[in-house]
């Protein structure tokens, strides 16, 4: 499976590679204090909506059965 342009990557890795890369920019932002939540944010959501991570988590949920919680 060719994913985010690594050969070999599959579902997993790749959410769990976009959790850490979250983790650390929000570890960083509580390391600065409270700075710009909003740039924050923004980065946040470079990571977390990127097209292929967004697949990725359609792809196991259905492959497992599992529901987005409301």
């Amino acid at each position: 499976m060719n994913v985010a342009g690594f050969v070999g990557v599959t579902d997993q890795e790749l959410i769990v590679h976009a959790m850490r890369d979250a983790q650390l920019l929000l570890s960083e932002h509580i390391e600065r204090g409270p700075t710009d939540a909003e740039e924050t944010i923004s980065q946040l959501l470079e990571i977390l909506d990127r097209q292929d991570v967004v697949a990725a988590t359609d792809r196991l949920c259905r492959e497992h059965g599992l529901r987005p919680f409301k």
